[in-house]
């Protein structure tokens, strides 16, 4: 088992940075081809990984990578754009108001959308502090990949699929 969970964190992982890399189809694949898989440890794992990989994205809006000054940079040369406005709505409610900040990094890692990636460099060009950065996308990631994960037993329990 331990296997398995250390198999799903890693390709969580790398699907977080590079998305052709369907953690998604893994989970549903793996847990409906192996016996004797329990699926919510799977779906943690998975939710680990994936946090792991996109605290990458979180540190490049942060300042890290230098990614954060061409943000900045492209922002100031765009101030008409529809995004840097949001990006401007959104910094300054987070700077307000962090739990406002917060629950939407939460509510944006349950379906991942709007892209879950673009969430998490504008949480650390918004300056969230990296535990809440963590707690939210642990909880809303774990809860999407708990439904995930879920889905193949959810369909077995069906009286036509049984």
């Amino acid at each position: 088992m331990i296997g398995w969970l250390l198999a799903t964190a890693g390709t969580a992982a790398l699907g977080s940075v590079f998305p052709l890399v369907n953690i998604e189809i893994y989970l549903i694949g793996v847990l409906s081809t192996v016996d004797g898989l329990s699926w919510w440890p799977l779906a943690l794992a998975a939710a680990v990984g994936q946090v792991a990989g996109k605290s990458l994205f979180y540190l490049a809006g942060k300042g890290g990578f230098r990614l954060g000054e061409r943000l900045t940079k492209a922002t100031e040369k765009q101030r008409r754009g529809r995004w840097a406005a949001w990006l401007e709505t959104f910094h300054r409610r987070t700077e307000q108001r962090p739990w406002w900040g917060l629950g939407a990094l939460f509510v944006s890692a349950i379906p991942g959308l709007p892209p879950y990636s673009l969430m998490c460099v504008l949480s650390g060009a918004a300056g969230l502090p990296v535990v809440g950065f963590l707690t939210a996308s642990l909880a809303g990631r774990g809860l999407h990949f708990l439904i995930v994960a879920a889905a193949p037993e959810l369909v077995r329990m069906l009286p036509w699929f049984g």
